[in-house]
């Protein structure tokens, strides 16, 4: 099963009622998200085991060294999450 999280991508200013994307509201969306995720994979390990891979394809800059936005080649946005486990 593959599951894409788009509450954390771009236009996640909402979650907090704002109109620009913010380190912030980034938080906020990866909050909304870890609320589901949470109940997805208590459901699915009720009864199997599964090997779960969390990651993501980019990070954003927001303001780090004056630049802001993904499709630039600077750390914050090429060093990304990963998380593997078998549960």
């Amino acid at each position: 099963m593959f599951v894409n999280v788009s509450a954390t991508h771009v236009l996640h200013g909402h979650y907090l009622g704002q109109s620009s994307d913010t380190a912030e509201s980034q938080r906020a969306a990866l909050a909304y998200a870890d609320e589901h995720l949470g109940r997805l994979i208590t459901t699915l390990t009720a009864t199997d085991r599964w090997l779960v891979i969390m990651c993501a394809d980019h990070g954003d800059a927001y303001g780090d060294d004056g630049y802001h936005g993904r499709g630039i080649v600077h750390p914050v946005v090429l060093n990304v999450p990963y998380a593997a486990a078998v549960i």
